[in-house]
C-alpha cells in the first residue's frame, strides 16, 4: 500500500471536502461494482450502497455518519451510477436512523463485494501473534498503529476501533518488553543492572554525570580522543558490558532503547522504573559499547592513514634528491657514450664505475622511504599498541593481527625494547627486510608500524574482527549462519530466484555474452564502434541544441505557477498526503504540535540552527523545536513521509510521460559540516569540510530513498542499499550509478538481489572486456579482449555468493557493510576473487549493450543527469552549514538527510500539480504536447519560492484535512487552532 493511504485507514468520517484524485482513487467503480449497485431498485439506495463502497476502500471501515457527505461527492457518485436527479443526502440520514436494519444490510453489500469481512477470533488470535513477531525485529511502536491497519486492509478485515487496536499494540509491546527484560536478567543478574542503573546517575571527577560522559560523540579526529574512546571502552569492559549480549536483543532493540536513554537527561532516566528501566540501562550501556568500539576504530583507522600520509610529506624532499641521482647517472652515462675520445676499454671502465656507485645506493620509492621515516618515528605507534591491547580483537583461526599482538603484549609486559629474533610472524614483504635486520630496536619499530597497517586493512576486511560493535562484526554475525543457511537455503534460493545449479547460471551469462559479442563485433565491422589497439572508441555525439517547441512549451508549464513560501507548500502538500501523520505516528493534536512538526523538519533540511527556525515561526521556542528533531530523528518516520509526497507526485499523469517506471539513478551530494567534526572530509570540489547524503532518484523524478555517507568512500554499497530498503516504489530493475558506485563485486550482488548496476564509468575506452579462458571471441575483438575468467572458480562460490546476497536481502546485514567487507581489501579470499570474476563477466555484457546501442546509454546519462538536477534543488534548500549539534551523530544525520528529501519532494509534488494543471489547460485549448518534449521539462523550479524569512502558516485553510478531528470537534470555536 502507498504510504500515503495509510492516514485515510481507520477514519470514521468522510472528509468535509474530497480532491479529485480521491474521487477517482476511491469513489470511481469499475464493471463489477456497478452492477451490485445496480441491483438495488431505488436511487437512493443505489447511492448509499456506491458511498459504503468508496468509503470502505478508502478507511478500511464502515460508514456510520451520512449526515457530512460533501454535494460533490454526492453528484459524483450519482454521475457514475447513472442518477438524473440524485434526491437530498438528509432523506438517506433520516431513513438510517428509523431503519438501522438498511444501514448494516447496505454496509454487509458493500463490504462483501470488496472482499472484506468482520474480524473473527481466530483473525484476532493471529493478529496477537503477527504483533509479537513483528515487535521481535524492531523496537518502537510509533508507526505500528498505522502498519496494523494496513496489515487489517490488505487482509481485507473491517478495522476495529483505534482503542482497540492500540489496546492490542500496547499488550504486544509490554508482552516485548518483559521478554527482553527477563534475557538481560537471565544474563546479568537483576542486582548487577540495578548497580549499572546506579552508576549511571553517578558524577565523574569533572562533574559531567556518566550517562552523559558515554553518550557524547568525539569532538574531532585526534589521538587524544581516540585515548578518551580507549578509555570509555575499558570502563565499561570493567562493568560486564562487553560480556555475552542476549542474542533474543536485537541491534534495531538495542539501538532504540539505547537511544531514547541517550536522549534524556540522566535525571529523567533515573525515574524510570521497572522493566523499561532494566531494558534501557543495559541497551543504553551495550549501545554506548559498540559505538565507542566502532567509533574509536574508525578514529584509528584513520590516524593510521593520516601517519603514512604524513610519512609520505616528509620525506618527499628525500625521493626528489633520488630522482636527481638517477638523472645524474643517466647524464654520466649519456656524456661518456658519446665522448669519441675514449678507448673502448676506457669506457668499459667508466660505466663500471658509474654502475657500481649506483649500485651501492639501496632502491628507493616514496614507500620504501616513508616506511623508513614511520621506523624511525615509533613512539605514537607503541603508545597507541599498548592502548590496542586491553581490546579483544579476534579473528577466525589463526591471524598474523592477532599473532603480532600476542607477541607485542609480551614485549611490553616485559618492558623489553627489541624484537626477538623468533618473531616470525608474516606482516607483508614490504616489511620484511626491517623486521628481519640486524637492528633489532627498528626491527621492533617496523613491527609495530607493520601491525598497525595490517590491523587497518584486516578489520576493512573482516578477517580481524570485534565482537561488541556494529560496523566491525566477523563474518559470523555479519552472514546468515552456516547451519541456518543450510537448513533455509532452498528457501532463500526461491525468494531470490537464484539458479541452484552454478553451471545452469553462467550458461546463462555465456549466452548472453556470446550474443552480445556478435552484435558488437557487426557494429565495428559497420564502423559504428571503432577498437584497436589503444581501447575501444566511440563516436562522438555532438551536443545539439534545444528544440524551440520545449523552450515554448516549459514556458507555458511554468507561467501561471503560484509564488508563495515554502511553508505555504508544506501545509498544501500535506494537506493532499498528511505527511505530517507519519512524521508524528498519528494525527496531530493541535495546531502548535504541527508547527513544531514543520518547524523541526525545516531545521533539519536547511542550515538554520534550532533558534533560527524559532525566530522565523512565531510563537516557537528554540527548545521545543531540538525536542521535536530528536524525536523524529531518534524513530525515523522522515522517510516515510518523503516516500508518501514522492508517491503522491507519481499519481498525476504528467509524471508517466518523464521516465521509465523501473528506472533509477543514485548519486551522492556533500553537504558542509563543521571542520572539528570528527567524519567530516574534504570535498574535493568545494574545498570544505564536508559529509555525504546519497540519495536515489526516480526518472520520473522525486527521491525515493536516501542515506548519509562519509565522503572518499566507494559508494556501492549504499546504491544496493537503496534499492533493496525502499518501500516507495515498485522493484527498480535498473540504477544508473557513476564510477564511485560500482564495482566487480557490487555488480554481481545486485544482480543477485533481482536488478542491475548501470554505471557511467571514467577512461571508458581503456576499458578491457574479460571473458571465459578458451571462450570463442571474434578476430577483430582479439585486441579488447582478456581471456581471463575461470569457469571452474566462479561455479565453486556461487552458494557463498547467493548466501551474501540473502543475508543482505533478509536484514542480516546491509549492503554497506557487506560490500565493505568484500572490498578490493578482501582480495586473496576465495569468495570475493571469484566474484570480482563474474563481476567482471556481467560488466562485460553491460559494456557491450552500452557500446551498441545508443538508446540505452542516452537513457543512463539522462537519469544520472536528473538526479544532478534534483541536487541543485536540494542546494537551493539547504545553501549553508550543517549546525554543528546535527552533524555530531549518525542518527541526526540521518535526520538531515530524510528531512532534505522530504523537503526537496514537497517542492517537487508542489510544481507537479501546477505543470499538471497547466497541461490540463493547453489541452482544452486544442494543443498536444508530445511525452519526449515533456520529459525534458523538470518539475524542479525554485523560482517565485521563499526559503527564508519569517514564515506563516496558514493551518486554518488547511485544518479539516490535516487535523479532521480537531476541528470536527470545535468547528465553531474561536481561536481553536491556537491550542
Amino acid at each position: 500500500m502507498e504510504h500515503w493511504r495509510i492516514p485515510y485507514l481507520g477514519q470514521r468520517r468522510l472528509p468535509s471536502k474530497l480532491e479529485d484524485f480521491e474521487l477517482t482513487t476511491f469513489f470511481t467503480f469499475n464493471r463489477s461494482e456497478l452492477a451490485c449497485i445496480g441491483q438495488r431498485q431505488k436511487p437512493l439506495f443505489k447511492l448509499a450502497v456506491a458511498l459504503q463502497i468508496g468509503f470502505i476502500r478508502m478507511s478500511g471501515i464502515t460508514l456510520d455518519a451520512v449526515d457530512n457527505v460533501p454535494k460533490r461527492l454526492w453528484r459524483h457518485l450519482a454521475d457514475q451510477i447513472g442518477v438524473q436527479d440524485p434526491p437530498d443526502i438528509a432523506s438517506l440520514a433520516s431513513i438510517y436512523a428509523e431503519r438501522p436494519r438498511t444501514l448494516a444490510d447496505h454496509q454487509q453489500t458493500a463490504y462483501e463485494k470488496l472482499g472484506f469481512s468482520r474480524l473473527t477470533e481466530h483473525q484476532r488470535r493471529y493478529v496477537v501473534r503477527w504483533l509479537r513477531e513483528t515487535l521481535q525485529g524492531r523496537a518502537g511502536v510509533s508507526s505500528l498503529l498505522g502498519e496494523l491497519k494496513q496489515w487489517f486492509y490488505e487482509h481485507r478485515i473491517l478495522l476495529i476501533a483505534d482503542r482497540e487496536l492500540k489496546r492490542l499494540i500496547s499488550q504486544a509491546h509490554r508482552d516485548q518488553e518483559q521478554q527482553l527484560g527477563d534475557e538481560l536478567i537471565k544474563t546479568y543478574s537483576l542486582p548487577t543492572l540495578d548497580q549499572w542503573a546506579k552508576v549511571l546517575t553517578e558524577a565523574r571527577s569533572d562533574g559531567t554525570p556518566v550517562q552523559s560522559w558515554l553518550w557524547s560523540p568525539p569532538i574531532k579526529q585526534s589521538t587524544v580522543q581516540i585515548s578518551h574512546f580507549f578509555e570509555k571502552i575499558e570502563y565499561l569492559t570493567a562493568l560486564g558490558v562487553a560480556g555475552q549480549w542476549p542474542a533474543q536483543i536485537n541491534e534495531s532493540a538495542t539501538r532504540f532503547y539505547g537511544q531514547r536513554r541517550g536522549n534524556r537527561p540522566p535525571s529523567i532516566s533515573a525515574r524510570i522504573t521497572g522493566v523499561r528501566r532494566t531494558i534501557e540501562v543495559g541497551c543504553f550501556l551495550r549501545y554506548a559499547l559498540c559505538t565507542a568500539s566502532d567509533q574509536m576504530l574508525e578514529m584509528l583507522r584513520r590516524w593510521i592513514r593520516k601517519m603514512v600520509n604524513k610519512a609520505g610529506k616528509e620525506t618527499a624532499p628525500q625521493y626528489n634528491e633520488a630522482q636527481g641521482r638517477l638523472r645524474k647517472f643517466a647524464q654520466g652515462v649519456r656524456d661518456r657514450a658519446t665522448n669519441k675520445g675514449l678507448t673502448e676499454a676506457e669506457l668499459r671502465e667508466q660505466l663500471v664505475t658509474l654502475a657500481d656507485e649506483a649500485l651501492k645506493q639501496s632502491k628507493l620509492t616514496r614507500a620504501a622511504l616513508g616506511r623508513e621515516w614511520l621506523v624511525d618515528n615509533p613512539r605514537q605507534a607503541r603508545a597507541m599498541l599498548k592502548q590496542l591491547l586491553d581490546i579483544s580483537l579476534e579473528s577466525d583461526g589463526e591471524h598474523p593481527v592477532i599473532m603480532a599482538l600476542e607477541r607485542l603484549r609480551e614485549i611490553y609486559a616485559s618492558k623489553g625494547t627489541e624484537l626477538p629474533p623468533s618473531a616470525s610472524i608474516d606482516l607483508g614483504s614490504r616489511w620484511r627486510a626491517a623486521i628481519n635486520g640486524t637492528d633489532r630496536k627498528r626491527a621492533l619499530a617496523a613491527f609495530e608500524w607493520a601491525t598497525l597497517l595490517k590491523l587497518r586493512l584486516s578489520l576493512r576486511n573482516g578477517s580481524v574482527f570485534l565482537a561488541h560493535s556494529f560496523k566491525y562484526r566477523g563474518y559470523a554475525a555479519l552472514l546468515i549462519p552456516k547451519d541456518e543457511w543450510q537448513v533455509q537455503r532452498n528457501h532463500h534460493y526461491g525468494h531470490l530466484k537464484a539458479h541452484q545449479d552454478p553451471k545452469e547460471q553462467l550458461a546463462q551469462y555465456k549466452a548472453l555474452l556470446r550474443e552480445r559479442l556478435d552484435e558488437f563485433a557487426k557494429a565495428v565491422q559497420d564502423g559504428r564502434v571503432r577498437v584497436d589497439t589503444e581501447g575501444i572508441h566511440l563516436e562522438h555525439q555532438p551536443v545539439s541544441d534545444e528544440d524551440k517547441r520545449v523552450a515554448e512549451l516549459r514556458r507555458a508549464l511554468h507561467a501561471q505557477h503560484a509564488e508563495g513560501q515554502i511553508s505555504d507548500m508544506m501545509l498544501h502538500v500535506d494537506s493532499k498526503v498528511r505527511y505530517s501523520w507519519h512524521l508524528l505516528g498519528r494525527e496531530p493534536n493541535s495546531r502548535d504540535e504541527l508547527l513544531l512538526a514543520y518547524a523541526s523538519a525545516m531545521n533539519l533540511s536547511t542550515a538554520m540552527s534550532a533558534a533560527e527556525v524559532a525566530r522565523m515561526i512565531p510563537g516557537m521556542t528554540a527548545e521545543a523545536v531540538r525536542s521535536m528533531t530528536k524525536r523524529l530523528c531518534s524513530e525515523r518516520q522522515l522517510r516515510a513521509s518523503a516516500d508518501a509526497v514522492f508517491q503522491y507526485m507519481q499519481q498525476f499523469e504528467i509524471a508517466g510521460h518523464w521516465g521509465r517506471a523501473d528506472l533509477a539513478s543514485s548519486d551522492m551530494m556533500s553537504l558542509e559540516i563543521p571542520r572539528n567534526i570528527w567524519q567530516a572530509r574534504a570535498d574535493p570540489r568545494r574545498r570544505t569540510a564536508s559529509m555525504g547524503v546519497y540519495t536515489h532518484a526516480h526518472d520520473r523524478w522525486g527521491f525515493f530513498y536516501d542515506q548519509p555517507v562519509v565522503l572518499n568512500r566507494r559508494q556501492v554499497g549504499v546504491a544496493i542499499e537503496g534499492v533493496v530498503r525502499q518501500r516507495a516504489t515498485n522493484d527498480i530493475a535498473q540504477l544508473a550509478v557513476d564510477t564511485h558506485g560500482f564495482t566487480y563485486f557490487g555488480m554481481l550482488i545486485a544482480k543477485l538481489l533481482r536488478f542491475d548496476l548501470c554505471p557511467r564509468l571514467a577512461d571508458l575506452k581503456s576499458r578491457r572486456l574479460h571473458v571465459p579462458v578458451d571462450f570463442d571471441v571474434p578476430e577483430i575483438l582479439d585486441c579488447v579482449v582478456d581471456r581471463d575468467l575461470d569457469e571452474a572458480e566462479m561455479e565453486a562460490h556461487h552458494d557463498e555468493h547467493v548466501r551474501i546476497a540473502a543475508s543482505i536481502y533478509t536484514g542480516h546485514c546491509s549492503a554497506v557493510l557487506a560490500l565493505e567487507r568484500y572490498g578490493s581489501d578482501a582480495r586473496g579470499q576465495p569468495a570475493y576473487d571469484a566474484g570480482v570474476q563474474i563481476g567482471k563477466l556481467l560488466t562485460t555484457i553491460y559494456l557491450l549493450d552500452y557500446f551498441i546501442n545508443p538508446a540505452f546509454r542516452s537513457e543512463v546519462q539522462h537519469a544520472l543527469n536528473r538526479g544532478e538536477s534534483m541536487h541543485t534543488l536540494q542546494r537551493a534548500i539547504h545553501d549553508g552549514q550543517v549546525p554543528s549539534d546535527l552533524a555530531k551523530r549518525e542518527e541526526t544525520l540521518a535526520g538531515v538527510s530524510s528531512a532534505l528529501s522530504l523537503m526537496s519532494n514537497i517542492v517537487m509534488a508542489w510544481n507537479t500539480e501546477q505543470m499538471q494543471a497547466a497541461l490540463d489547460r493547453i489541452r482544452e485549448a486544442g494543443g498536444q504536447p508530445a511525452t519526449e518534449h515533456l520529459r525534458r521539462i523538470a518539475p524542479t523550479a525554485v523560482e517565485g519560492i521563499n526559503f527564508r524569512g519569517t514564515f506563516d502558516f496558514p493551518v486554518e485553510k488547511y485544518a479539516e484535512r490535516i487535523m479532521p478531528s480537531t476541528a470536527a470537534a470545535a468547528p465553531r470555536r474561536r481561536g481553536w487552532a491556537n491550542g
